[in-house]
């Protein structure tokens, strides 16, 4: 973690789960019974009031999470309470068209794109963009081969099959690689909407003619492995609701030297430099295809990794972090 890095350490606590959060130097407190959910319940939700209404001598508490209203109404109260500077991460923002002032609350709110710094100064709202990091994927050299000869030459697609979501694009991107590549999705069965739209995907396929050339993967342990063997992953996500702005999966293949093609539409397109990263209209197959085949080369996979070192390691969200508590008064 980019904490050890640091000339002098922090001390921090964190509110974590039974099993801890297993990062030296941090002090867990067991608050979550279970791994933290987009909308947590209310017991939980009562465990971390409470917390909050408990000093335990921090000089500034640091939140993470979407903001919503029923959490800012709780953090409002607390602080009523115990007053402390407070920062808070939007780790995702509401659906386009609804208000998010309504659901902040610190002295200081970060964003995670420049989409979303965009998006609050709109509603009258300062933020400071502070982009997010990844610790590198664990894979290894078996794992990775392993996945090649099962999967040939491929394009990765590790997302939501839900509209927006992008798999339907890149399936039509697909269409327009030469013959030898082939396309794994990788998604999670979620969502209520999961199996409706996991039939159309096949319908897809079937009206493309790609029966053959498509691998479709529900939950799997060895995602590290999966990415790392991919020549380059498409996302032509456009709506990201509920979802961090750069996906994490993008960054963590970076590390592993595999470029990215992306929607224009996105936040994540600020990233591109049209070399190891590439963003293009999510409806343009041929242009998403194009990008893919421009992504494939040694000298594309060296500039991700290039890319990973100099804007997405710990390192870096440390060091912007704690100049954040700095300017807040925070002696670090």
């Amino acid at each position: 973690m980019g904490l050890q890095g640091l000339e002098k350490p922090l001390h921090l606590r964190l509110m974590s789960t039974q099993h801890g959060s297993d990062i030296s130097g941090v002090e867990d407190e067991v608050i979550y019974k279970g791994a933290g959910r987009f909308a947590p319940g209310i017991l939980q939700n009562l465990r971390v009031f409470k917390r909050l209404l408990t000093a335990k001598g921090e000089e500034l508490r640091h939140f993470f999470f979407a903001p919503n209203p029923r959490s800012a109404a709780a953090a409002r109260v607390a602080k009523r309470f115990i007053d402390r500077p407070s920062v808070h991460t939007l780790c995702s923002m509401p659906a386009q068209g609804r208000a998010v002032k309504p659901s902040l609350f610190a002295d200081r709110h970060l964003v995670l794109s420049e989409s979303a710094r965009i998006r609050l100064e709109r509603e009258g709202v300062e933020s400071h963009l502070v982009e997010p990091a990844v610790l590198p994927l664990s894979f290894s050299e078996v794992g990775r081969e392993r996945c090649r000869e099962r999967f040939g030459d491929y394009v990765l697609f590790a997302g939501d099959l839900r509209p927006g979501g992008g798999a339907l694009e890149a399936l039509s991107a697909l269409s327009h690689l030469p013959s030898t590549f082939k396309l794994v999705i990788a998604t999670r069965p979620k969502g209520a909407d999961y199996e409706r739209c996991l039939r159309q995907l096949e319908r897809r396929v079937e009206e493309l003619n790609l029966k053959q050339r498509v691998y479709l993967l529900g939950r799997i342990d060895w995602i590290g492995d999966l990415v790392a063997g991919a020549h380059v992953q498409i996302l032509p996500a456009t709506d990201l609701t509920a979802k961090m702005d750069y996906p994490l999966v993008l960054l963590e293949g970076l590390a592993a030297g595999v470029p990215a093609v992306v929607a224009q539409e996105s936040p994540f397109a600020v990233c591109s430099d049209e070399r190891s990263v590439f963003a293009c209209p999510s409806k343009d197959a041929q242009a998403l295809a194009r990008a893919c085949e421009a992504a494939i080369s040694d000298e594309a996979a060296t500039l991700a990794k290039d890319v990973y070192a100099s804007r997405f390691r710990p390192e870096r969200l440390a060091q912007d972090m704690v100049r954040h508590y700095e300017e807040m008064g925070v002696a670090v």
